[in-house]
């Protein structure tokens, strides 16, 4: 099985990257295949107005679409910032409306169906219940438009003045739950 990893914050080194990272540990743990792509290294840009809907700038999110059309699961990460998520992660999202339901089926027939879902949020309030609307927000995106089964969640709070990586329970739940993919 392919195993998409996607990282929504500015940072190669940052602790939403940690996160995916060390899920994606586990993933190739277990044997599969893993492709990981960090949004802040890429061009993407926004829908824009067609005559015809919605109009799909040719950017970086085309090297994204074959490894999207050929995933068997997705570990999403993304730093909650403003009390929501990062707006690499927004953008992600809403360019995935290339494979929405509505648009039909010579479009939604090229999402894998049975997509598993991880996600993997990082925060620096130190709260353990902070931002749950924020995940819940997520997770039924990806439930509602692309029919993904929610595997798992992770949650780095407090993250500012606890590192992922030095994290070591966090970081060993996060390969864990890849190596349950």
């Amino acid at each position: 099985m392919k195993v998409l990893g996607i990282v929504a914050g500015p940072r190669k080194t940052g602790n939403t990257a940690k996160l995916v990272e060390a899920t994606l540990e586990g993933v190739k743990e277990a044997g599969h295949e893993t492709v990981l792509f960090y949004l802040g290294d890429m061009q993407i840009n926004p829908l824009t107005d067609a005559e015809e809907g919605y109009g799909y700038p040719d950017d970086g999110f085309k090297e994204i679409m074959p490894h999207i059309e050929s995933m068997g699961a997705l570990v999403f990460g993304t730093p909650i910032y403003y009390d929501h998520v990062s707006s690499r992660a927004k953008l992600f999202i809403d360019r995935l409306y290339y494979y929405a339901k509505s648009r039909g089926a010579e479009y939604n027939d090229k999402f894998p169906k049975g997509v598993k879902f991880i996600n993997a949020v990082t925060c620096g309030w130190d709260n353990q219940d902070a931002y749950t609307e924020v995940v819940n927000w997520l997770n039924e995106r990806m439930t509602h438009y692309w029919e993904m089964e929610i595997v798992g969640g992770l949650k780095a709070h407090g993250s500012g003045n606890k590192p992922v990586k030095d994290n070591a329970e966090l970081l060993e739940k996060a390969r864990e739950l890849g190596k349950s993919l």
